[in-house]
This record gives structure tokens, sequence and C-alpha cells, in this order.
């Protein structure tokens, strides 16, 4: 199998499948494959979340400051 192949990559699924695979194996980023899958990002981390594959990754404490980190930025 060649990932070149557009006959492959055209067939129905098969995008969004191979993105959801490599997403949840942690060989993409979350938006790396939303692009993959042809999807706007929003749409992507919905559908992996329906399959119950995690959106947002790490410990609590490091998603935390995360968002403490961006909250501070954001109001710069």
């Amino acid at each position: 199998m060649h990932l070149n192949d557009e006959k492959l990559l055209a067939e129905p699924g098969v995008r969004v499948a191979l993105a959801t695979a490599l997403y949840k194996d942690e060989s993409l980023s979350l938006g790396r494959a939303a692009k993959l899958a042809g999807m706007v990002l929003v749409e992507f981390m919905q559908h992996v979340s329906r399959l119950g594959v995690p959106v947002v990754r790490g410990a609590a404490a490091t998603v935390r400051q995360d968002a403490n980190n961006l909250k501070a930025w954001l109001k710069q």
C-alpha cells in the first residue's frame, strides 16, 4: 500500500480512518490529523471525542498550567 496512491485515499472514509489512527497513536498532531482527514479542527476534535480518543493529553497539572498560561497571554 502506498499513501501516494490517490485512488486509495479517495475512497470514502479512508482519510478520516487513517488520520484518526495516526492521531490516536500520537504519530500526528491534532491539527495535522484534521488536515489529513479533510476536516476543520473542531469537527475532527468532535469526531475523535465521540470515539473516546482524548483531545487533551497530558497530566492534569500540565493542562491546568497551560490553560493559565493561555489566559495570561490572552490578557496581554
